[in-house]
């Protein structure tokens, strides 16, 4: 059984510079979902989302 460590990573700590798509700004959000709002990849990609910025 594959295991995943939730915990916050370096990572989560950087602002996210953009997201090419809402296809990556998605990814990012159900990759740092368990995060929440300490996660600043989990707030960009939310932030993203519901501006609805995709083209």
């Amino acid at each position: 059984m594959l295991m995943f460590d939730m915990s916050l990573s370096e990572e989560c700590a950087v602002e996210p510079t953009g997201f090419a798509s809402a296809h990556e700004a998605y990814a990012d959000l159900i990759l740092h979902d368990e995060h929440g709002v300490e996660c600043r990849r989990y707030l960009a990609a939310h932030a993203y989302i519901s501006a609805g910025t995709d083209e």
